[in-house]
């Protein structure tokens, strides 16, 4: 009963994760799943992938998207999770680029709002001694590590989860880490949200080989470059509105190997099998000097 009363004045989003990760747990074990991912162990497309497919999936971390997509495409990962769009750099070149020359598709989409924490088995920032953090996190946090742990040596380390494996080793050090990895190291978050610049929102891709089933709340994303022509882009534009499909995203970006030619990435309301979306994409087909459909997804 006293668990419970927890659970129902516990806030909405952390019971939505704790619920989350019971599914994606139990997936997990009915259907091993190998998902491959796009950073560093411990890193937030690490931690965006578990938020997914729970802790009991097998992961597979590579140094690229485009090395991520590719276990996918060889068949050794079900699944890979790639950052697709974020707040401050838009849609990510290499994400696009990747799918475009890939005949693997977007299943899923979700947005995490990310952060880092110092976490440690300290009881205060007095007893924190040495911090250990990856460059890239340790470059987002200095003006914090400045301000609140002037005293303290901060060392560079190869992972987050090299980080969390040495702060569990030292009573007198912590980790600037993700927060979904601070549990399973007996680490506790000593200060939330240390970023200086506060949280990002990162939009994710989840993409594998089988394209998704509808659900009435999916988008379609497309690839698309259009002919050197003076109204070209209207008239592929135009395909869609007149049969009501609403555009929610557009966007220009290098082809890859060409020099100054563009692709336009267009997102739009709707799945591939709408008949609305089948008729748009057969005459956009026609018009376009290069056309594919990256997936279809429902963003959660």
């Amino acid at each position: 009963e006293e668990l419970v009363a927890k659970a129902v004045d516990m806030p909405q989003p952390a019971l939505r994760e704790i619920f989350r990760e019971i599914v994606a747990t139990c997936f997990s074990l009915e259907q091993p799943v190998v998902v491959a991912f796009s950073g560093l162990d411990g890193g937030f497309v690490h931690a965006a992938a578990r938020s997914r497919f729970g802790v009991a999936a097998e992961y597979i971390t590579t140094d690229s998207v485009p090395a991520a997509i590719d276990e996918v495409s060889r068949q050794r990962a079900s699944y890979a999770v790639v950052p697709f769009e974020t707040r401050a750099d838009g849609l990510l070149q290499s994400t696009i680029a990747a799918l475009t020359m890939s005949e693997v598709k977007i299943v899923g989409a979700f947005e995490l709002v990310v952060n880092l924490q110092l976490a440690s088995k300290a009881a205060s920032f007095a007893e924190i001694e040495k911090v250990y953090a990856v460059a890239k996190d340790r470059a987002h946090c200095q003006r914090f590590l400045a301000t609140e742990l002037p005293g303290a040596q901060v060392l560079d380390v190869k992972t987050p989860l090299g980080a969390c494996q040495l702060a569990a080793a030292d009573p007198r050090a912590a980790a600037l880490v993700h927060e979904g990895f601070i549990a399973e190291f007996a680490l506790e978050i000593v200060k939330r949200n240390v970023r200086d610049d506060g949280d990002e929102r990162v939009r994710y891709a989840i993409v594998g080989t089988r394209p998704s089933s509808r659900t009435g709340n999916d988008f379609t994303g497309l690839v698309v470059a259009v002919n050197d022509s003076p109204g070209a882009l209207h008239e592929i534009l135009k395909q869609f509105a007149e049969r009501g499909v609403n555009l929610t995203k557009i966007q220009s970006r290098p082809t890859p190997g060409e020099s100054w030619q563009y692709l336009f990435f267009i997102e739009v309301e709707g799945h591939a099998t709408d008949r609305a979306i089948i008729g748009a994409i057969e005459e956009v087909r026609r018009l376009s000097k290069f056309f594919k459909v990256l997936g279809s997804y429902q963003l959660t």
